[in-house]
């Protein structure tokens, strides 16, 4: 009788970790993964229907969610383009984005007051952007003054975030805008590149090849676009000439920027060609070679005709989106 009871014990033990690791090993294909980070991400872009406790951005919970879809993917089923990014995505969680949990080029408080966001939990969040900032400097990693003045403009008059207002006011930003400024910063901004550029080529041979194609051709065209500088300028333009491939990354609208090139029979004007060239110039200079906000000014309106505020936006949108408008490189 007793010998009975223990098999059925038994058995109910083993049946409940098998049905355990039945569903840890679950795959995803990819439009579920899609759907699934972007509910995941639904504070910094919101494309689905409001839920109503959304996982606030680099939290714990959203680290490890964000690891579970990634791992869970069917890459048997994937493309190639689609197992680049998701490569990509999956090196990106080595390098320090989580010790900035509030992307700067996203009003997240913005994004939660609209969709309701229970004030406990956005008052919660916020002070643990205050720990994290702080923990930060441990390991050397500081926010930059790009990064730091759009922080603070979302919170102007905002009472719920006072407490990282306050923290902010006496914050001390890291002297460059750009990667290489920070721990491990060259090699992060060179795993962007890879994704973005197609291929593994050191950053100086890429200035190299944009300043070549610079100088070929002394023109000096005026910029008539007007931008909207949110997102990822490479973006922007790509989306005015090609159908968006489907992609997993939140930064990038969940388009797969280099496997929209890929497909597209991208055809640019000269005077938009320079630009981007240009665009080239600066994103490498900032993000590896260590070039000011002010050097990078001078070298738009040496090669461009823009305003100061034209200028500006350009240098602000390649701080904060490294490496994505290489992607343009090898079709010029």
């Amino acid at each position: 009788m007793i010998c009975n009871i223990l098999r059925l014990l038994i058995s109910a033990v083993i049946a409940i970790h098998l049905a355990g690791c039945e569903k840890n090993t679950s795959v995803l294909d990819y439009h579920a993964a899609k759907q699934e980070v972007q509910l995941l991400n639904n504070l910094l872009v919101q494309t689905l229907p409001i839920e109503q406790n959304p996982t606030f951005p680099f939290s714990e919970s959203y680290l490890h969610k964000r690891h579970e879809i990634y791992q869970h993917i069917d890459e048997s089923a994937l493309t190639k383009l689609q197992r680049d990014e998701l490569d990509y995505l999956k090196i990106q969680q080595r390098y320090p984005a989580r010790y900035f949990p509030w992307p700067a080029h996203v009003n997240v408080l913005d994004n939660a007051l609209n969709q309701s966001v229970n004030d406990k939990a956005l008052a919660s969040w916020i002070s643990g952007v205050v720990k994290r900032l702080e923990a930060a400097k441990e390991s050397n990693l500081y926010l930059s003054r790009i990064e730091l003045d759009k922080l603070k403009g979302y919170l102007s008059n905002q009472p719920v975030g006072n407490v990282l207002m306050e923290y902010l006011r006496d914050y001390k930003p890291r002297s460059g805008i750009g990667l290489y400024q920070l721990p491990n910063g060259k090699e992060w901004y060179q795993s962007k590149l890879n994704f973005y550029y197609g291929e593994p080529v050191a950053p100086n041979v890429l200035l190299n090849q944009v300043q070549y194609a610079l100088s070929q051709d002394n023109a000096k065209p005026a910029v008539v676009d007007s931008f909207d500088i949110r997102g990822p300028l490479a973006l922007k333009i790509l989306t005015q000439h090609c159908e968006p491939v489907e992609g997993l990354s939140w930064l990038d609208g969940y388009v797969n920027v280099p496997a929209t090139v890929a497909q597209c029979q991208l055809k640019l004007a000269p005077q938009r060609q320079r630009m981007l060239l240009t665009l080239m110039e600066i994103d490498i200079g900032i993000h590896y070679q260590g070039w000011s906000y002010k050097q990078a000014m001078v070298t738009l309106q040496t090669r461009l005709e823009l305003t100061d505020e034209q200028a500006s936006n350009f240098v602000e949108n390649v701080a904060l989106h490294p490496a994505s408008v290489l992607v343009f490189l090898s079709i010029l």
